[in-house]
């Protein structure tokens, strides 16, 4: 079930209900509308009729028990019946095309079965028109509470919207309700040819009998009780009244009740006198006693006529009266009640104006007159009389009390109205005061967007006449130069280098890193480094740019920075001081910075070997510390140029025995061939064997240097190898 659907329906006015099937038929009945839940099954009636059975089947309210909710509208619970089905979309309408009330007049027309969902793109709610049997209801489900809203003010509101609108049609089949379990009555055994002969023959027999006799000796108080004659006739009668009963029965419509008074008249008719006694006293008698004795079936009302003597007109005239009476069934409970009091008195009528010899004439000398009734049966047709008009009385005064209730409900909805259009104008104006507001607001913007558009424009107009002015003056400085002023940035870095020097030396330097005597701002702020190129680097510019400016955004000069202000203090931070403690001590005697530098030392057979790097950090003397190459394009780090650092820093720390570290850095990643050489290079085979000394590549047994590698992000360096 969906959850709108048992949110609202349990918000209904409920009450308990047991009996299975009987209770369902009284509902039924009563024209009852709402739902009927019994153990997680529910079903949904409309006027009486089961439109829908779901989460179980109708036979689950075989026995049930279980709650009955009133719905307060007849369109809910068609609709959530039609819901839970579900359907097939057949269009979707905008409002503004095609509006709600055109589409309502053409399903209504054309007796659509199905709903109409109007929901998309509306803020205000969901909105919903059943249509059943050429009719149609409304309700909507209205602001975040879902506030139910039915009838025609349901279909105004949606009227008044703008959105979309779904025609669904639902196939909805009406369920049957099974019929309850009666007793078990004990089997009658069904009459042979010969007893139904005998009890037609005894009829006919006292229905002659019957006609004989004088009014005046029908009444029963002349009838001694005492002979045994008579009660043998009763006994008798008995006897033939049980096989009368059975026979009308059989021949007569059984799913029709008989009236009272033509059950008796029946009864005595059918019964009649055994052949063995004449006389007409004793024959009535014999009658009355045993219409006393057997009870009949006051139900009934077409059982007669069946195997007595053929009627006449009046009856046929009355059959067909009670037929017209009982086959029309009213809609409206007093028409139902008129029709029956009307047909009541034309059957009546009709058995008045019957003759002597029919059945019509048998209440007056054979049937049960008011002494051999019993009390109860006296008092239930009594009560039966004069409860008619009682009940007119309390259906007026009901009536009534229901139209005054409704007119409370009108005059209370129609006040809610008012006060929510007064509410919705107050909110009205309001958003039009906000939005006038706004209006201005963006008014205002728009003039601002226009003034700094036509400022851009003249900055924009400014800055191309100033590059035009600048260009010019470079080519007129450049006239009487050679074209080498412009040099690549290969060129200019390989004729520059970077020496660190400071504003003071009574101010802590890099000598003070061992010591600890200074902080690392301390040190920083008075530390600088200067270049010295071997050009004119006032007239050279690097594809375009100064030198300067190229030169400090270079990654060759921001990785010295980084090595002198930074390294050290990463390595302090970390705990890597006696791990890392060549370079460590190696970056404190630091003096100059050699960009694109060859370090050259002597071979094993005493010739010359030399190795260009990148960046070669040197100390006073000149003698190699630090080599590093760098690697500024995207593609990452491959184990053949790994390879190539530490065979060429093995060679220079091969013939020298200042040289603490060899760097590689990228501003990629190194793939797992690199790492794969790195860690084959490291002394004891890997990063993550312990040693005194971090990622060592040894190259004698006293000598060798650290092996770092270092990715270059967002303008900063990270040590990966070893890790800090």
């Amino acid at each position: 079930m969906q959850t709108r659907t048992v949110d609202h329906v349990e918000s209904w006015e409920s009450r308990p209900f047991s009996g299975g099937y009987r209770a369902l038929h009284d509902l039924a009945d009563a024209s009852f509308s709402g739902a009927v839940v019994a153990d997680d099954t529910w079903l949904f009636a409309l006027n009486g009729r089961v439109v829908g059975v779901f989460e179980g089947d109708v036979e689950d309210f075989a026995d049930a028990s279980g709650t009955v909710y009133e719905a307060p509208h007849l369109s809910l619970p068609l609709l959530f019946a039609m819901l839970e089905t579900g359907g097939e979309t057949r269009a979707t309408y905008y409002t503004e095309d095609t509006p709600l009330s055109e589409t309502d007049e053409t399903l209504t027309d054309g007796n659509f079965v199905g709903y109409v969902e109007l929901s998309e793109n509306v803020l205000s709610g969901d909105y919903f028109t059943v249509y059943y049997g050429g009719r149609s209801m409304s309700a909507a489900f209205v602001g975040a509470s879902e506030e139910t809203v039915t009838g025609e003010e349901a279909f105004e509101r949606a009227a008044d919207e703008v959105g979309l609108y779904e025609v669904v049609s639902v196939d909805l089949d009406i369920v049957d309700l099974p019929e309850p379990e009666e007793p078990v009555d004990e089997p009658v055994e069904e009459p042979t040819d010969e007893s139904t002969d005998e009890s037609t023959a005894a009829a006919e027999t006292g229905a002659a009998a019957v006609g004989a006799v004088d009014a005046d000796s029908t009444d029963t108080t002349s009838v001694d009780s005492n002979d045994d004659a008579d009660a043998d006739a009763v006994e008798a009668t008995a006897d033939a009244t049980e096989t009368a009963d059975v026979t009308s029965v059989d021949s007569g419509v059984g799913s029709e009740p008989e009236r009272p008074d033509e059950a008796a008249a029946h009864a005595a008719t059918e019964t009649g006198l055994t052949p063995e006694r004449s006389d007409a006293a004793d024959t009535a008698g014999t009658a009355d006693t045993a219409d006393a004795a057997e009870p009949v079936d006051v139900k009934s009302e077409e059982a007669e006529e069946t195997d007595t003597e053929p009627a006449d007109e009046s009856t046929f005239a009355e059959e067909e009266a009670w037929r017209e009476t009982t086959s029309v069934p009213a809609i409206d409970p007093d028409e139902s009640r008129d029709s029956a009091t009307d047909a009541a008195a034309s059957g009546a009528t009709a058995r008045g104006a019957t003759d002597g010899t029919g059945v019509a004439d048998e209440p007056a000398s054979g049937a049960v007159t008011e002494t051999d009734v019993p009390a109860d049966r006296r008092e239930r047709d009594a009560a039966g009389v004069s409860a008619e008009p009682a009940e007119t009385e309390t259906a007026t005064s009901a009536d009534e009390s229901r139209v005054s209730e409704r007119v409370q409900e009108l005059q209370a909805a129609v006040a809610e109205r008012d006060e929510r259009i007064e509410s919705l104008e107050e909110a009205l104006d309001e958003a039009e005061r906000r939005l006038d507001d706004r209006r201005a607001e963006l008014d205002r913007l728009h003039e601002e967007r226009d003034d700094l558009a036509a400022r851009v424009e003249t900055l924009e107009e400014q800055l191309a006449e100033a590059r035009a002015n600048a260009a010019t003056a470079t080519g007129h400085g450049n006239a009487g130069q050679s074209g080498a002023e412009d040099r690549s940035p290969a060129e200019a870095l390989s004729g520059t280098n970077l020496f660190v020097r400071y504003e003071s030396k009574a101010d802590p330097t890099l000598d003070a890193l061992e010591s600890g005597d200074a902080t690392a701002e301390q040190i920083n702020a008075n530390l600088r480094l200067e270049h010295h190129t071997r050009f004119d680097a006032t007239d050279v510019t690097v594809d375009g740019e100064r030198f300067e400016r190229f030169l400090e955004t270079s990654a060759p000069y921001r990785f010295v920075s980084w090595a002198v202000r930074e390294l050290p203090y990463e390595i302090l931070d970390t705990g890597h001081r006696s791990g890392l403690s060549d370079l460590f001590e190696a970056v404190a005697q630091v003096d100059r910075a050699e960009l694109d530098g060859t370090v050259a030392v002597p071979g094993e057979d005493g010739s010359e070997v030399s190795h260009t790097f990148d960046v070669v950090l040197r100390d006073r003397m000149g003698n190699p510390l630090v080599v590093a190459d760098l690697e500024e394009s995207r593609d990452p780090v491959t184990g053949d140029a790994m390879d190539d650092l530490v065979g060429a820093a093995r060679t220079v720390a091969s013939g020298s025995e200042t040289l603490a570290s060899a760097i590689y850095v990228t501003s990629s990643f190194f793939e797992p061939g690199a790492l794969e050489v790195a860690d084959e290079s490291v002394d004891e085979g890997g990063f993550l064997r312990g040693s005194d000394k971090d990622s060592f590549v040894k190259v004698s047994r006293k000598r060798g240097f650290h092996l770092c590698l270092v990715e270059d992000r967002n303008e900063s360096f990270h040590v990966t190898v070893p890790e800090l």
